[in-house]
């Protein structure tokens, strides 16, 4: 009985505290309409009021864009980036609007065109609008546009989209491309390397009356900063490549007023200048050092590609030589090398090698013919005492490692000085003529191994059975001291 009063007494308790509530509020909202224009002509409730209603209105107007018909807006927005920048794009997907960080609208799966040819597709593509006009969508103005994870897909005649983005109108808009690839291919549509670019920028320098293309990239793993200026008050253009891990620094100006184009090429590499002028005609380009010292000549045809060059250096450190074979392996690997249209003929004479006393008179001869690769008939001195020619070369790669492949030939014309370099015993110190044979050096295990040894045109068991020996061990030979022992015993088991 106890229990069920305490029930009735806490239902009653309830009731009580609702018809309370419900009267406070039919009181308040009744003083509301009684002095309603007491509240509102209140000061502070005036800027609350107008405050929100500010705020309600802005959210509203930069809402607007939500309701535009979105055929009628793709529409405006590909029209004007033809006009102002003439880049056709294809809108694959309907557009969508966003507010923040910026009013923009934004598409998936844009398509680039060049002409009529698609060489670009876009993951996310953002055009940024000006917030004044946004009551007629015949009146929307674009702004920024940012290219977001980009395969674009080109060849060598492509390149002209790139080139035209540095001639657009004065504007204060930019066009980014951020996280993309170039994959850049041959006339049979075989992707010859990838350039990523990690942020890259066109844009307007009003200050400097310059278009300018400031870009962070990597080609081969080699990261590199690139920026183009064009002043076409001028008729000039200023580039500048950057790569800290090459050690590489590039600057260059051309004066493109005339039919005749000329212009200079300043050049930094491992702490290394070079001035080159050069002159660029309809088919071709000529260079010429500044340095007498130094003297670097050349000439290259556009169509078909040739190139021939002879770079002459009064010295050239030893770090100059496969610092970094890398780099090398890379442009190999990506057969970037291997096109028939591709032709180099490339001379470096360097009189002396710094850092290596016993080397000079270097000449390497580097062709590329056919898409072959030739180191032959390069020829390098060791000190005055013999002559070390590279008869025959070639450079293999098997679509995993690779291989150079050759012969050298050893013309001894001081035997006795260069048996006293490698301390070989004056027991085992045979005169000797020539000496040839064949090798195989792996650029990707760093190693290398001989074969079908000839002293004087003469075969020895004994030689070819130490020469079996050495390749069958993982020593290379390109240390000083083990380089030292090799050569050493190499004249012992001779000598007999």
């Amino acid at each position: 009985m106890n229990k069920h009063n305490l029930l009735i007494k806490k239902v009653k308790k309830q009731i009580l505290s609702i018809n309370d509530l419900i009267e406070s509020s039919f009181n308040k909202l009744k003083y509301f309409i009684s002095n309603y224009k007491k509240i509102i002509l209140n000061k502070d409730n005036r800027v609350f009021l107008g405050t929100g209603i500010a705020a309600i209105l802005t959210l509203f107007y930069f809402l607007i864009p939500t309701l535009y018909n979105k055929n009628i807006i793709q529409s405006q927005i590909k029209n004007q980036i033809l006009k102002n920048y003439n880049i056709k794009l294809k809108f694959n997907e309907k557009i969508n609007y966003g507010l923040l960080p910026k009013p923009h609208f934004s598409a998936k799966n844009l398509s680039i065109f060049h002409g009529e040819k698609e060489i670009g597709m876009a993951k996310n593509f953002r055009i940024f609008i000006k917030a004044g006009k946004f009551f007629s969508i015949n009146k929307i103005d674009i702004k920024d546009l940012v290219f977001i994870k980009t395969d674009f897909n080109i060849n060598l005649n492509d390149g002209s989209f790139f080139k035209n983005l540095l001639k657009t109108e004065p504007n204060e808009n930019k066009i980014q491309i951020k996280n993309s690839n170039i994959f850049f291919k041959n006339d049979n549509d075989e992707v010859l390397f990838i350039n990523k670019i990690y942020n890259s920028k066109f844009y307007y320098d009003a200050q400097n009356l310059e278009n300018i293309l400031s870009s962070k990239n990597e080609i081969f793993n080699i990261p590199y900063k690139l920026v183009i200026k064009n002043d076409k008050f001028n008729k000039l253009v200023f580039s500048q490549f950057n790569s800290k891990k090459i050690r590489l620094s590039i600057e260059n100006k051309i004066d493109y007023n005339e039919l005749v184009k000329i212009g200079l090429l300043d050049i930094l590499f491992v702490n290394k200048n070079a001035s080159l002028n050069f002159e660029i005609k309809k088919n071709s380009l000529s260079f010429t050092s500044e340095d007498k010292k130094d003297l670097y000549k050349g000439l290259m045809y556009f169509k078909p590609f040739h190139l021939s060059a002879n770079f002459n250096y009064d010295g050239l450190s030893s770090k100059y030589f496969f610092k970094d074979d890398t780099i090398l392996v890379d442009l190999i690997k990506s057969e970037i090398l291997n096109n028939s249209n591709l032709n180099l003929e490339i001379n470096l004479n360097v009189k002396n090698i710094i850092n290596v006393n016993e080397l000079n008179n270097l000449i390497l001869n580097f062709s590329i013919q056919q898409g072959n690769l030739n180191f032959s008939n390069s020829s390098i001195m060791w000190k005055k005492d013999m002559k070390i020619i590279l008869t025959e070369s070639l450079l293999n790669y098997d679509g995993e490692e690779i291989n150079l492949i050759g012969k050298f030939v050893i013309k001894f014309q001081n035997p006795e000085n260069f048996y006293s370099s490698f301390q070989v015993k004056k027991v085992h110190r045979k005169k000797i003529d020539q000496m040839q044979f064949d090798f195989v050096y792996n650029f990707d295990q760093k190693k290398i191994s001989f074969d079908n040894v000839r002293v004087d045109n003469i075969q020895s068991n004994e030689l070819d059975k130490y020469i079996d020996d050495f390749n069958k061990t993982d020593k290379g030979i390109f240390n000083k001291i083990t380089f030292k022992n090799f050569v050493s015993n190499f004249f012992g088991i001779y000598a007999g």
